[in-house]
């Protein structure tokens, strides 16, 4: 395998990204080397740009020094990193570098300003559209970017995120399925925002208690971000019982969640590329309820892996819940599939093959 040069996200930042690479752990290869894009510490706007210009100096510097054949590049379609990110494909393009664009997030808005813009377009087509190869996480984002100009005989590869598999050895299937008719816990694991449907999943485990008085639900809700105190104030003003904030939830504490929860519970409306929550909570044997959004359906089939919707009523995930609850072989069955499924595809070990494979084409 020919050198390469990953840009990622300081990992230890909180985020899909930086989950993602610390997951596959990479860096133990011989030939693959990180850059570091941003930085896990809090900047002003002037410690943020005279970072930005050094990181290009140092890009620019290593690339024309230490022979790589490949740079690997992580963006979100935003804009945030639309612009940052664009710089590093044109310097790899001047040393005449192969580059790998994988697209993480997509921002409906900003892409419709790329459209509308001559500059940002101009920008795009000398940049992104000149990558070597493109992975995305749905075929949805294939046909975006061939819209925006990228050529339809591009090399692409849809790919998923990935389910940290580190301490999946002592997880059961069987024990899930034996435990649950005592109690239903309802998981929703995602930063605490508005976007990330956090009030509808709130209103929707409301509407499940009052509908399932005979049955003992909880609602387990992880992550922190711009709504974690308002969020936790609804669910006091609004006096819904058995709600939990768990803040930030990692290792060993996060393990234990995903083996003891029994649903995910995922009403997101957020630009997503491929949440890694679904695909842990899959790998955890849970059935998903989310909703019609960015990759999610290329990985969560509705009536086979859980219920998705178009829909952002609280009643209708309510009624995917009840369905569930209601119907102990429709459970086990999305349970077994789910588990199978996401052992077989969404593992730390069969992404990072992956990755490797795509490597070894250069």
């Amino acid at each position: 395998m020919k050198k390469i040069l990953l840009l990622i996200p300081d990992l230890k930042l909180v985020g899909g990204v930086s989950n993602y690479y610390n997951s596959l752990d990479l860096v133990n290869y011989e030939n693959i080397d990180y850059f570091f894009v941003n930085s896990y510490k809090k900047e002003n706007f002037l410690q943020k740009t005279i970072r930005l210009i050094l990181n290009y100096i140092k890009f620019t510097i290593k690339i024309s020094t230490d022979n790589y054949k490949v740079v690997h590049i992580n963006p979100s379609l935003d804009g945030n990193s639309f612009y940052r990110d664009s710089i590093f494909i044109l310097i790899s393009k001047l040393f005449k570098i192969n580059t790998i664009v994988f697209f993480r997030g997509w921002d409906d808005n900003f892409e419709i300003k790329i459209r509308k813009s001559k500059l940002k377009k101009f920008l795009f087509k000398i940049s992104y559209a000149k990558a070597d190869f493109y992975i995305v996480l749905s075929k949805i984002f294939k046909s975006k970017l061939i819209q925006l100009g990228v050529l339809k005989t591009a090399p692409f590869k849809i790919e998923t995120t990935v389910a940290d598999s580190s301490l999946i050895q002592d997880f059961n299937i069987q024990d899930k399925l034996n435990s649950s008719n005592k109690s239903w816990q309802i998981l929703f694991i995602s930063r605490i925002e508005t976007n990330k449907g956090i009030y509808i999943a709130i209103d929707s485990f409301h509407l499940l208690k009052k509908h399932n008085k005979n049955i003992k639900l909880s609602l387990k809700i992880a992550g922190e971000g711009g709504e974690f105190i308002a969020a936790q104030k609804y669910v006091n003003d609004n006096k819904i019982c058995d709600v939990e904030f768990l803040g930030n939830v990692s290792g060993r504490k996060k393990h234990e969640l995903l083996k003891e929860s029994k649903i995910l519970l995922f009403p997101t409306f957020f630009g997503e590329g491929m949440p890694n929550c679904v695909l842990e909570a899959m790998l955890y044997g849970m059935p998903i309820v989310s909703r019609i959004n960015a990759g999610i359906p290329d990985v969560v089939n509705h009536e086979e892996n859980g219920f998705l919707t178009e829909s952002k009523d609280p009643s209708v995930f309510e009624g995917f819940l009840s369905l569930i609850l209601n119907n102990p072989s429709l459970y086990e069955r999305i349970c077994i599939s789910n588990h199978l499924k996401a052992s077989n595809e969404f593992t730390s070990e069969k992404v990072r093959s992956r990755i490797i494979n795509i490597y070894s084409e250069f």
